[in-house]
């Protein structure tokens, strides 16, 4: 009987089980399955309006497209900035500190913008074939876009998108199809060593959707500015036993103007009795950087364009701001007092701040100062890093998109890299080879799109972009000028 009941009770127990099982969800039915999220909210949804353009400078060699007053909506279906649409977009959203990430973008905003240290949220977008760009929430109803090389300020005008953008068509007259694939091209600009001396040559590389067009090659640096495309011309002159370097630039669309040949004359004439030699490091759109070697002593300078046969170059504190000459100063005196420490007493030759350029490390451009001495009887100097962002004077557009560590991992024997503003394309430099890859989803596709044979010691010293309608404009220009296909 008691075995009975112990029974009864044991099935009692299951059936009660099973009953108040039944009322729940078993946990085994949901195993694998991704739980969608609870808001499918797009993160930027709603209707902007782009009220300042911050860019220091717009895409050079071209007429600048006036971004302030146009419209940007953004839904999980569509994204559009001004005539541009980009259908099925990928919104990626990350935190980060401000202030590091301006300084990766080479970008210097107002604190009262911007808060140093302050971490914001950093919206990516993109779609399977091309890049858009990458948006800052200062708050819930202020961005700042970096697209099309641009850097907008944007202020919500709505929380929702225009109703007709769910059923408008995007093939209508009025959008540019930035959906389709991307297209990019750059100018490079190739310093070339012959014996003791250098040559200078410009290179045309462009893709549309990961197709390499024809690789053109052209004497000189052909280069973009505001007022249209111009060559940089680097010419050896020989009076009797004195060599000096002559430097010209001209735009392509007139001669060099006599005035100016005989400014460069007399520019010359200054420096007659001494050997002096010009080695061009850097060209942006409005300045360049050189060496400056006169009777064996090696000087940097930092050039304009407009003037470029000047003998003397651009003052640090004239290219930067907010105590950025401190820094620079700074930074000189701890090299000053470097040498001094080790018995060397220099010369300080550059109270003026003249002796600086740029560098090229892992591939950025870098703030170098220089200081000169003497040691046991021979000229010396010692190259220094200055911890600022190089001004926006200087350089319009310095971003790669890819990890450094990615690049030498992929390319172990990688020395430079650059990378477009589409995001679509990367060149990889080696001591002897110059890579052209197609980039997808911020890597190196498997095999590149072109190898080019570098001579030993040739280096890159200008990169220009152009996206989209551009890229057809700059090679046509490039063409006219006498440019050739590269063999």
């Amino acid at each position: 009987m008691v075995k009975l009941f112990k029974l009864f009770k044991l099935l009692l127990m299951v059936f009660l089980l099973l009953l108040l099982g039944g009322c729940t969800k078993m946990s085994w039915t949901t195993a694998g399955k991704i739980v969608p999220p609870i808001s499918n909210i797009c993160p930027l949804e709603g209707k902007w309006i782009v009220l300042q353009d911050l860019s220091a400078g717009g895409q050079s060699g071209r007429k600048e497209e006036n971004w302030v007053g146009n419209t940007a909506q953004f839904t999980r279906d569509v994204a559009i900035l001004g005539d541009y649409v980009w259908n099925s977009p990928s919104y990626k959203i990350k935190k980060v500190n401000a202030t590091n990430y301006l300084m990766t973008k080479y970008l210097m905003l107002p604190s009262s913008l911007v808060p140093d240290n302050k971490i914001v949220e950093v919206t990516t977008v993109s779609t399977s074939e091309s890049f858009l760009g990458e948006f800052i929430r200062i708050n819930d109803s202020k961005l700042i876009a970096l697209v099309q090389n641009k850097v907008l300020l944007l202020q919500k005008v709505s929380d929702q998108a225009d109703n007709s953008l769910i059923v408008m068509n995007p093939n209508g007259p009025n959008l540019k199809q930035s959906s389709k694939s991307a297209i990019s091209g750059v100018l490079l600009g190739l310093k070339i060593p012959e014996g003791n001396d250098e040559t200078y040559q410009t290179l045309w590389l462009a893709a549309s959707a990961k197709k390499l067009h024809p690789v053109l090659m052209g004497p000189n640096i052909f280069f973009p500015r505001s007022s249209g495309f111009w060559v940089l011309q680097a010419q050896k002159v020989i009076t009797g036993a004195l060599k000096d370097d002559e430097l010209s630039a001209h735009d392509i669309s007139t001669k060099i103007l006599e005035n100016q040949s005989k400014t460069m004359k007399t520019n010359k004439s200054v420096v007659s009795e001494k050997n002096q030699q010009r080695i061009i490091d850097y060209v942006g759109n409005d300045y360049v950087t050189i060496e400056n070697k006169i009777d064996g002593v090696d000087q940097l300078q930092v050039l304009p364009v407009d003037k470029i046969s000047a003998q003397e170059g651009v003052k640090i504190s004239d290219l930067l701001e907010n105590g950025g000459s401190n820094v620079y100063n700074n930074a000189r005196a701890q090299v000053l007092q470097a040498l001094k420490n080790e018995g060397i007493l220099p010369k300080d030759n550059d109270r003026s701040g003249e002796n600086f350029g740029l560098a090229r490390k892992n591939g950025h451009w870098y703030l170098q100062g220089r200081v000169n001495y003497q040691y046991e009887g021979s000229p010396r100097y010692i190259d220094y890093n200055v911890n600022l962002i190089p001004p926006a004077k200087m350089i319009s557009y310095d971003t790669l998109c890819l990890s450094w560590q990615n690049i030498k991992d992929r390319i172990p024997d990688a020395t430079d890299a650059f990378t477009s503003p589409n995001r679509d394309i990367a060149l990889i430099t080696t001591k002897t080879e110059l890579y052209v890859y197609g980039i997808t989803n911020d890597r190196l596709d498997r095999e590149p799109l072109t190898d080019l044979k570098l001579k030993e010691g040739e280096a890159v010293i200008m990169s220009e972009w152009a996206t989209g309608s551009y890229v057809d404009n700059w090679e046509k220009a490039f063409l006219a000028y006498g440019a050739q296909r590269f063999n």
